[in-house]
């Protein structure tokens, strides 16, 4: 920024100071998710921030004793991306380490699958979930891990308190050697965690227990044998059983998070802690926030307590006896209470980087994953050799390109030229209802479960041929008019076109249909799709002609009205395998399944009918043969038969090889495979190395971007190794999907630094590099991810106080979509610039679990911004002083400035002595609106009482600057001089509404 308002300073490692281990004051959110920052002349990384002991992959605690918990390690390592898999590896006698991938949806809803001995469950990624099921151990059970997974949503609305079900996260009974660890538990009905029944050698740490009646029991038993380490654990919105230990030998207890479980509005008792019974626990520098009764004994029970922090805590606070010495039993150390918020908002619940195989590995899986799905073909009538095309394969042949915007998926989609489309977030159609008009020889694909199409579909014309649609979910284009007569927005409408395969698509809530193939469309396989909640399923015909051949198998149709399929004058039509679902309680009613009409012929095996109404009809002049099917409470008509003139249907068999499953197999095989898979559309990155010892494939970063090709569609990474590259980089708008990304334990390990400002003649001698151009790392290309890096400005005010210009910005950004994470940002004045590629266009930006260091104007621009746990350190001036703005933003008018949300804004400077912002109207432009929202965070005292102040002759209060919910000493109530948001104005402030329908994947 070019401004006379900024004095001059001198660049001086000041501490930085963003959070003391031994001084955090425990105020952050129990969302909070910053990180901690160590105070340091030169930055030095620490085991609080790398999580050197977070995530190690040998249990610790009471799991690690007699003989310790392994898992199923020297076992086969299994991948799994569906529940069926998933039950079958876990129950399996063998060792197995199973690698959960995506979520995946238990069906029936509360199955608790089961996991017998000697095996490890980790999800990969933080994305792997469970969801409406969960786990069970049965007695005898030993020696299991079960790690990074996200186990949620078996709550049963109206049943707050789940006397009417036992839908459990986790059970045992009766089991020993068992490792919980880095999960997280939601909205589960019953218990999140039930470890029962003298269940013994147990470790439950690092884990998120959130939003919940009843959320970890111990003991039910009259013996005194379970033995637990509990650890590093978030108890957040839980009402009791947090946890609840009755009759339990050994409870160690330490440094653990439980807040936000009093609410005075709610009358449901509450409780922390409880030693129940003949419990001795022991419980040690944890974290009491808003708690009613924290922690409390039995008269028959032992509770020894110490060096934890209560803050608004009431009720009972019980110790008595002795208890036990936890290092009798093992070895074991202890952060300090005050850190325990940030600590484990920060590494507790799923991580990135756990179950993420090492970079070598990640490559060859994803190289694998990829060659599985782009060498798919189809199966059923779109295989056959028929009207000049030999099976269909889509755009096999072609480029593979990356679609994350709607303009990208239609540029390629509608090209002449073949091409492999992986769709990756959620793209919106404007108008609501548009079909983009597909073009032959193409394969569009969701990249793995991220695929959205929201308010429209396909469509393909007359001749249009050899196209799959796979893996994306096609949604919302419904108006809310059940039987819409006005809109025809259909999922896919095909008219005319053969060799079609539609596969692992979810399909729902439309104005139209679903699917409809139309006019002659054959040579069509649609497979393993999920549809539902619709008035208009899937029809096919509308044609006097009787050509069209069509495969459908493995679909699941539910909340479905009709066309489930309606088939009229269809040549052939063979179903199998299909699961047809009524639920009587959900507001469709089914009006009828599968209907052959006019001449269709029709075959119909091992399919599973439940709950229908009309399950099979057929007119008089179709012919339609069943077998193997199963019905199961349908009523009315279920017909099959030939024709009038007597005339039967065909033998799939004659046209293609398949291989019906049984009938009975069919509700558990579609519910776990249909749908999007997280395997399908994954992408293997071109990874360029760089090493500035000669040992990669370049040696400065610059070089490795510029080998990225101009146009790029593809991800690529630049992974970098350890060291400091003291040179400039330009990310160029032509090479979009980079990544660049430090290969080391830290985010210290791999510095990117230079010392251009403002002021710095260009070696050319054509002038200055102005501000923007001064920026050490820019960023100009969309879709940019940057990882585990430092990016510095060095620029010394101090050596140059002569010159004009002191404006030096570490990280520029002119993109949208750019995802920044686990980076340290360091500058003083105009560390961290956040624009778009032009004035009139959205320039989104993410930060999470990174620092940004500076003085004034540190984070700055006209960018849509949101930093998230993330820590902004307040440093000295170039004299030693302390006088600083946090933010300066330069927001157009109707869109969205910054937002920073469960971070922290602290540092080693004067009490009072920075404002949180200013508002930058660049060029004097009156027609601006900056924005920047502080919310949900921990100011330190650096932080003013009046935090705004006004910039170029322009007033704070004329534009928009908002508090909500903060704590710290700089925080402070509402005032004129104070803007706080009301609770209806903040839920219109949180990050969904700032990224729009960008979702930063990772």
């Amino acid at each position: 920024m070019n401004r006379s308002s900024a004095p001059p300073r001198t660049r001086i490692r000041a501490l930085l100071a963003g959070i003391l281990l031994a001084a955090l004051t425990p105020v952050l959110p129990a969302q909070a998710a910053a990180p901690l920052e160590t105070a340091a002349a030169t930055p030095v990384e620490t085991g609080a921030e790398t999580g050197a002991d977070r995530w190690s992959d040998t249990a610790h605690g009471f799991a690690s004793l007699a003989g310790g918990t392994t898992g199923g390690a020297g076992g086969e390592v299994v991948t799994v991306t569906d529940a069926v898999a998933l039950a079958r590896y876990a129950a399996a006698p063998e060792p197995y380490v199973i690698q959960v991938s995506g979520a995946l949806t238990l069906q029936p809803f509360g199955t608790e699958i089961t996991v017998a001995s000697d095996k490890t469950i980790l999800g990969l990624g933080d994305t792997a979930a469970l969801v409406h099921g969960g786990l069970h151990l049965n007695p005898g059970t030993h020696n299991v891990i079960i790690r990074n997974l996200t186990i949620r949503d078996t709550a049963v609305e109206g049943d707050w308190d789940c006397k009417n079900t036992d839908y459990d996260g986790i059970q045992m009974d009766t089991v020993h050697h068992v490792w919980i660890d880095h999960n997280r538990f939601s909205r589960i009905c019953d218990g999140q965690l039930d470890i029962r029944k003298d269940s013994e050698y147990i470790t439950v740490s690092y884990n998120r227990f959130e939003d919940n009646n009843k959320t970890f029991g111990i003991g039910w038993t009259p013996n005194v044998r379970t033995q637990i380490t509990v650890d590093h654990n978030l108890f957040a919105h839980t009402k009791q059983r947090n946890p609840s230990a009755d009759n339990v030998a050994y409870a160690h207890l330490y440094n653990n998070h439980l807040t936000a479980q009093n609410d005075p509005a709610d009358p449901v008792w509450t409780y922390g802690n409880w030693s129940r019974g003949r419990t001795k626990m022991v419980i040690e520098n944890s974290y009491y926030e808003d708690v009613q009764h924290p922690f409390q004994a039995d008269a028959t029970a032992e509770l020894v307590q110490r060096g934890s922090v209560l803050r608004n805590t009431s009720g009972r606070h019980d110790t008595h006896g002795a208890a036990f010495d936890p290092r009798a039993f093992y070895a074991y150390r202890l952060d300090p209470a005050s850190a325990v918020p940030a600590l484990v908002g920060r590494f507790s619940g799923p991580q990135e980087k756990l179950g993420t195989p090492a970079d070598d590995r990640a490559s060859a899986r994803a190289a694998s994953l990829a060659a599985d799905w782009t060498d798919d073909t189809a199966d059923g009538f779109a295989s056959v050799d028929a009207l000049g095309q030999n099976g269909t394969y889509g755009g096999r042949d072609g480029r593979t390109v990356l679609a994350t915007t709607l303009a990208d998926l239609e540029r390629y989609a509608t090209a002449p030229e073949p091409y492999t489309i992986v769709v990756q977030g959620t793209l919106t159609m404007v108008p609501k209802g548009r079909e983009i008009k597909v073009t032959s020889d193409k394969t569009i694909v969701g990249a793995g479960t991220t695929g959205h199409l929201v308010g429209g579909g396909f469509f393909l014309g007359t001749g249009v041929h050899n196209v799959i649609i796979r893996n994306l979910t096609i949604r919302d284009s419904s108006e809310g008019i059940w039987n819409d007569d006005a809109h025809d927005y259909d999922a896919i409408q095909m008219d005319g076109a053969h060799h079609v395969w539609i596969d692992h698509n979810s399909l729902r809530n439309q104005a139209d249909g679903l699917i409809d193939s139309r006019k002659d469309t054959t040579y069509v396989t649609i497979s393993w799709n999920r549809l539902s909640d619709n008035n208009k399923t899937l029809g096919i015909g509308w044609t006097e002609n009787t050509t069209a051949a069509l495969t459908l198998h493995h679909n699941w149709m539910y909340e479905t009205q009709q066309r489930n399929p309606s088939a009229d004058n269809v040549a052939r039509a063979h179903l199998y395998n299909n699961y047809l679902q009524d639920d009587p309680a959900a507001p469709v009613a089914v009006a009828y399944g599968n209907y052959a009409r006019g001449a269709t012929r029709m075959v119909l095996e091992n399919s599973y009918f439940k709950g229908l109404r009309n399950p099979v009809t057929k007119d008089a002049t179709a012919a339609l043969v069943q077998r193997g099917n199963l019905f199961d409470g349908t009523s009315g008509r279920n017909e099959s038969g030939p024709d009038a003139s007597g005339a039967g249907a065909f033998d799939p068999a004659a046209f293609y090889p398949y291989a019906p499953d049984p009938a009975s197999a069919v509700p558990t095989l579609v519910t776990a495979g249909a749908g999007p898979r997280a395997a399908i559309g994954v992408l293997a990155p071109t990874v360029l190395t760089v090493a500035k010892d000669g040992s990669g494939d370049h040696t400065t970063v610059q070089a490795a971007v510029d080998a990225v090709p101009s146009g790029n569609a593809l991800p690529v990474t630049v992974a970098v190794a350890p060291g400091t590259y003291r040179e400039t980089v330009r990310i160029p708008r032509t090479k979009r999907f980079v990544t660049v990304q430090g290969t080391g334990p830290s985010r210290r390990d791999t510095v990117v630094v230079y010392d251009n400002s403002a002021g710095t003649p260009k070696p050319d001698g054509t002038g200055t590099y102005g501000t923007s151009g001064s920026a050490t790392l820019a960023v100009e290309a969309d879709d940019t991810r940057l990882r585990n890096l430092s990016v510095v400005n060095s620029f010394d005010e101090a050596a140059h106080q002569a010159q004009s210009g002191h404006q030096a910005v570490a990280l520029r950004t002119a993109a949208d979509r750019v995802d920044l994470s686990g980076l340290i940002v360091e500058g003083d004045q105009d560390t961290l610039q956040t624009d778009s590629a032009s004035r009139d266009v959205v320039g989104r930006v993410r930060l999470t679990n990174s620092y940004v260091i500076g003085n004034v104007d540190f984070v700055f621009g006209r960018g849509t911004v949101v930093l998230d746990g993330s820590v902004l350190t307040l440093r000295k001036r170039w004299d030693g002083g302390s006088a600083g703005y946090v933010t300066a933003p330069s927001t157009a008018a109707g869109r969205k400035g910054l937002l920073i949300t469960r971070s922290v804004i602290d540092g080693d400077v004067a009490p009072g002595s920075f404002h949180l912002g200013r508002p930058w109207h660049a060029g004097g432009d009156a027609t601006l609106d900056p924005q920047t929202v502080v919310r949900d965070s921990r100011l330190g005292a650096a932080v003013r009482p009046a935090p705004w102040t006004d910039m170029g002759g322009f007033s704070w209060r004329d534009d928009r600057f908002a508090e909500y919910r903060n704590l710290g000493e700089g925080a402070g109530p509402a005032s004129a001089d104070r803007p706080h948001l009301t609770d209806a104005q903040a839920a219109d402030h949180e990050p969904a509404d700032w990224l729009g329908d960008w979702t930063p994947s990772g």
